[in-house]
């Protein structure tokens, strides 16, 4: 069975149809005794048998269906010590087993909301993940879309990971990742979600609801001139597994131990998803629900008129995975007022000036009001929701040029910001008479509606992460994304 979900376009009919919904089309809750073997196979062995050194990763650990098991309504992936040895077709012997169950074939689809509520697992060398992969497709140049991967320590697992792969086949994979660190327990200590919104050019990462990471084409300076973007491609099947490292386990790791999955869901939107800001590149019409897709044009300058012995500056920050030289800017005019433009997706960013790969960096003061405020990192930060010129001296926060602004909800956390965005939760209308006022998330969930709003609304109670504010003026309906950062 082979399933292509579609959304659904819709016509914008009404301005005070404020919300969409994200609508169920698939699910599995692992409610049997046994894996329903019409949506998932058991893979076996090492890889040996497709010509693969332990899948590809040196991995250690032979897979075996008897490492599946469902009970207590979820699916448990136990990895366990073989003393005896399992043996692979290549005659190579593993003296670890654990499971990898995949959908190929059976159940297959493209594009909506994939959301998977999992127990990871604590310990040196286990590898938990929850991945997609294209159906007969080619490593890399296909694509890979890892939702959830995990590394256990000797420390308790507190840092999660996404990434989405792609390259030229036969070759190296170029993928972009990112790395959250919990701050609430660590994730083998109960269930947590991670979820991706996948649709035509854009896949964010979520987890517990919360975006923590994006991706589109024009975040490859390799696509399309090196690679090609595959996630647009191909129908798409899941893949659970547990595996072992090629590092391995040492001798503080605990055997058996059992990743537990709760379920899995995919949703498609009853409406369209995409960018509804016509003032970005990929403004999309008739989008309905703006899903942080929108793509903005980044003007960095910085005046270097203050600053001697070095030879080119360069960008760096949480976007370019504070890669150095790879950012370098340009002075054209001789003015010494360095230069690089850059298409970006919204979110909120942190970033620094550097030059000659970081032979040199700013000094910033953690108190500057552009800063991250942290004292051991100090950063500048951006909100990507327009599109902006940044134009500080080196070192500095005061622009030397003019920047744009979003209006509509300014933020009243401190007294005065730079940008209004990100918030701590108190935020003010400059529109009086607004009414009909709601809050959303980024999956498009009603979280507050509020008829006749005062001017200023506290939103403190709200958990960090991306909303949506929505209000109507008149017949008019106003649109303003906020970043919460607590």
């Amino acid at each position: 069975m082979k399933i292509k979900f579609l959304f659904l376009l819709l016509s914008l009919v009404s301005l005070n149809c404020f919300s969409q919904t994200w609508s169920l089309v698939w699910e599995e809750n692992f409610s049997g005794t046994s894996l329903d073997s019409t949506i998932w196979t058991q893979e076996i062995g090492t890889g040996s048998q497709y010509g693969l050194w332990g899948w590809g990763n040196g991995e250690q650990q032979f897979y075996q269906a008897s490492n599946s098991e469902l009970s207590g309504g979820t699916l448990k992936i136990i990895s366990k010590q073989e003393p005896a040895g399992l043996v692979d077709s290549w005659g190579n012997t593993s003296y670890y087993s654990s499971s990898r169950i995949i959908t190929a074939d059976k159940f297959e689809f493209k594009y909506g909301k994939v959301e998977a509520r999992i127990k990871t697992v604590n310990g040196q060398g286990f590898w938990p993940a929850f991945w997609m992969l294209p159906s007969g497709g080619s490593w890399p140049c296909d694509g890979e879309i890892d939702i959830m991967e995990q590394w256990g320590s000797d420390n308790p697992t507190s840092s999660t990971t996404g990434a989405a792969h792609l390259g030229a086949c036969p070759g190296p994979s170029d993928y972009k990742s990112y790395s959250h660190l919990s701050t609430n327990g660590n994730y083998a200590d109960d269930f947590h979600t991670y979820a991706v919104i996948w649709q035509e050019d854009y896949i964010a990462w979520y987890v517990d609801g919360i975006k923590r990471f994006q991706v589109s084409p024009s975040s490859w300076a390799s696509v399309p001139g090196q690679y090609n973007w595959p996630f647009n491609s191909n129908q798409w099947y899941l893949l659970l597994n547990l595996a072992i490292d090629q590092n391995g386990p040492n001798g503080n790791t605990q055997f058996p131990t059992t990743m537990e999955v709760d379920y899995i869901k995919i949703y498609e939107n009853d409406g369209v998803l995409g960018c509804d800001d016509p003032q970005a590149l990929n403004y999309n019409p008739v989008a309905n629900l703006n899903n942080g897709s929108c793509e903005y044009l980044i003007t960095f300058k910085v005046d270097m008129n203050n600053v001697s012995g070095f030879s080119v500056p360069e960008v760096n920050g949480t976007f370019n995975d504070w890669c150095g030289s790879c950012w370098p800017m340009t002075d054209v005019d001789g003015d010494n007022i360095w230069e690089k433009e850059v298409v970006m997706l919204e979110g909120y960013y942190e970033f620094k000036f550097s030059a000659d790969n970081w032979s040199s960096q700013e000094s910033l003061d953690p108190s500057f009001g552009c800063t991250n405020g942290n004292s051991t990192y100090t950063n500048r930060t951006l909100v990507v929701d327009e599109n902006r010129v940044i134009c500080p001296q080196w070192g500095l926060c005061t622009p030397t040029c003019g920047s744009t602004i979003i209006s509509g909800v300014k933020d009243l956390s401190e007294e005065s910001l730079i940008y209004p965005n990100p918030t701590k939760g108190l935020i003010k209308l400059n529109n009086p008479g607004a009414t009909n006022l709601v809050i959303l998330n980024i999956f498009g969930d009603k979280i507050l509606k509020i008829e006749k709003p005062e001017e200023t609304i506290n939103l403190k109670d709200l958990i960090s992460g991306m909303y949506i504010v929505q209000y109507q003026v008149g017949k008019t309906i106003k649109t303003q994304k906020i970043n919460i950062l607590k």
